[in-house]
Formats: structure tokens, sequence, C-alpha cells
């Protein structure tokens, strides 16, 4: 099965160090890779769906997989924004990123901004994707969920 983790730690990455302004130091790792402890803002990566799909939208039969990404987060005051103000720049930096490079759809609802469990005075915010990816033409399509078929 294919996964898109790498391609999209990497270009988050250089989305951010390219910045010319405070954002230009978040760190970007997999979910499973060691953080530092501390160290804010951060956003991880998280692959959370990887499976065939066996419906066919061409005579040809393409072969595709349903890929969803779920990505948070970390944020402390960040002058001259604060708290909350600091995440959501953070989380629209990395949704301009993941729709401009991968067509993914955002699938999460405006509930996603929560304090972090561990420290009260660091802000996450959720934000998950999903697309589908074409095996056979390396094509990403966006994934409608209440339909049977995916639209491209």
């Amino acid at each position: 099965m294919i996964s898109l983790t790498p391609q999209i730690i990497n270009g988050l990455k250089e989305t951010f160090r390219a910045r010319e302004d405070e954002f230009n130091r978040v760190i970007v790792k997999e979910i499973y890779q060691p953080m530092p402890k501390g160290k804010y803002p951060k956003v991880t990566v998280e692959e959370i769906d990887n499976d065939e799909i066996v419906e066919r939208t061409t005579t040809e039969g393409e072969q595709t997989t349903l890929l969803s990404y779920q990505i948070v987060c970390y944020s402390r005051d960040m002058k001259p924004y604060n708290l909350v103000d600091s995440v959501k720049k953070i989380a629209g930096i990395v949704d301009d990123y993941m729709s401009a490079n991968f067509k993914m759809k955002r699938i999460t609802s405006n509930n996603n901004l929560k304090p972090f469990i561990y420290d009260p005075t660091v802000m996450t915010y959720t934000i998950r994707y999903s697309c589908i990816y074409d095996l056979k033409t390396d094509l990403i399509y966006k994934y409608y969920r209440n339909s049977k078929y995916f639209k491209y």
C-alpha cells in the first residue's frame, strides 16, 4: 500500500522553513517519532486510514486507495498572536499546503480546538484530511464521504 506521510511531512517542513515570520520555527514530525518536550509550536502527522477501495469508476478498473490523515497543531502564545490565534494560523498554513499540494478535502468539524491535556498553556487544533489515491496513475482525487463513488 502507498503512504503519502513522508511527502506530507517533508513538504510541511519546507513550507514552514520558507516563511519569513515567527512560524518558520514550527517543528513537523510523524506522530510516532520522538518530539522535543516543551518545544512549541509543532505539528504531528498521522496516517489514520489506508484502505483499498473496491468500487471502480472507469472501465479500465482503476486500483485505488482511500488515504486519511490526522494533523495536530500545537502552539503557545506567539507574538503578535494569542494562544488561539497562533494555533489557528498554523492550522491555516497546513490547510493551504494540503489543499494546494495534495488536493485533500478537510473532513473535520469545527469542534477541533482544545487545550493540550498535559499542558493547559498549549492549544491544539486537530485537522483530518482524506483523498483517494490511484495506484496506477499516481493521481489524487477528492473523496466525498457520503458518496458511493468518488468525484474528480
